[in-house]
């Protein structure tokens, strides 16, 4: 039965920013309906996160990590007992404060924190990115009452639990844009861009744009005279941009040339076609813009996992699927061409994706939480 009380809600996040700025949009969607929230961050990065949180008035406390060892006995032995003793700690903390429901984030770095919960019997919620789950939460879902996934698990991953497609949830400034659909007035002049042009925006993210980054001069060559037919914004990850720029500006091309862009919102807004990595994030940003991507997966993200998001796109016909090891200058400058030629199978495509779109994410996996929270007590 739901939930309708205000329920003591815990956010077990760790990791990359992937994992955190989820929960942090959960968290504001929890408190909004007048939830209390605590997040336990624990990794590497747990400091900013913990000022983060601090920022957006939320409860947070760091808890211990625990990375998976490699094949060395002693790393073994030192991992068995830090993740004991962060289990430990977390069954302490949870039976003192008898949280209503847990929210486990995926990576390792929260996952004592998640077991040490279900130790004391505080009911565990998952959340899943990507099509292919993380081993921490295969691990977890033979715990968890439920998982709420962004994306449709692909059909041989092994979950334990059941799955309720929720959706990822993303920061407010993109949700309003995507709803809005419309650019501020100065972003043509601002970036010299031709708002009567084809507009291609590409990125590889944080990880990943190196090789994107140099396959990219190599489609301006290929596509010859007709490059003049695109203008690009292309987000590098990297502030060495000058021999990009300047391939860009012996062919012709407009193009914007930076390390990233804050208010990304507006390059989607801008754009008609997308060619980028396959993380979750990026894909669940493509369908609340309902925009036409190549997806490129990065081939080192772990177990593959980027290949499995783009492989549960392309058979629903919501994106063109390029593996790495095939993308060469001349299959992207086809592609390109075919955008040029054929215009209206790539809006069938930007339609596809955006079926995928939760604008609402954040407030169906608060309604989870509520649907599977520890009984009221009489």
């Amino acid at each position: 039965m739901t939930e309708t009380r205000p329920l003591h809600v815990v956010i077990a996040s760790g990791g990359t920013g992937g994992h955190f700025y989820p929960s942090l949009s959960i968290a504001q969607a929890a408190q909004a309906r007048g939830d209390r929230v605590t997040m336990l961050l624990a990794g590497k990065h747990a400091g900013d996160q913990l000022r983060l949180a601090a920022e957006n008035n939320l409860d947070a406390m760091p808890v211990p990590a625990s990375r998976l060892p490699g094949k060395d006995p002693l790393a073994v032995c030192s991992f068995v007992w830090r993740f004991g003793s962060a289990m430990l700690m977390a069954r302490k903390w949870a039976k003192r404060e008898r949280p209503d429901v847990m929210l486990g984030m995926g990576s390792f770095a929260a996952a004592p924190t998640c077991l040490g919960g279900v130790l004391a019997k505080v009911p565990l919620v998952l959340h899943e990115g990507n099509a292919w789950m993380g081993k921490a939460n295969r691990w977890l879902s033979r715990y968890a009452r439920v998982a709420a996934t962004s994306l449709p698990l692909a059909a041989d991953c092994p979950c334990r639990c059941p799955q309720v497609q929720t959706g990822m949830p993303l920061r407010k400034s993109l949700l309003e844009a995507a709803k809005r659909r419309t650019l501020p007035d100065t972003f043509w002049t601002e970036t010299g861009l031709n708002p009567a042009q084809r507009t291609v925006l590409v990125f590889g993210g944080s990880q990943g744009a190196e090789s994107i980054n140099a396959l990219l001069p190599q489609v301006v060559a290929a596509l010859g005279g007709e490059a003049k037919s695109f203008q690009f914004i292309h987000l590098t990850g990297s502030p060495h941009n000058d021999m990009l720029a300047e391939a860009y500006q012996r062919a012709g091309v407009r193009a914007v040339v930076q390390r990233h862009d804050p208010h990304i919102e507006n390059a989607y807004l801008a754009a008609d076609l997308v060619i980028c990595r396959s993380g979750a994030s990026s894909i669940c940003e493509l369908a609340v813009f309902g925009k036409p991507a190549i997806l490129i997966p990065l081939p080192s993200a772990a177990e593959d996992h980027q290949t499995a998001n783009a492989r549960s796109l392309a058979a629903s016909g919501a994106a063109w699927f390029l593996p790495q090891h095939e993308a060469r200058g001349e299959m992207l400058a086809d592609l390109l061409g075919d955008f040029l030629q054929n215009p209206g199978t790539w809006e069938g495509i930007g339609r596809r994706i955006g079926a995928f779109a939760r604008p609402d994410a954040a407030e169906q996996a608060v309604q989870l939480l509520h649907d599977y929270a520890r009984p009221q007590t009489r």
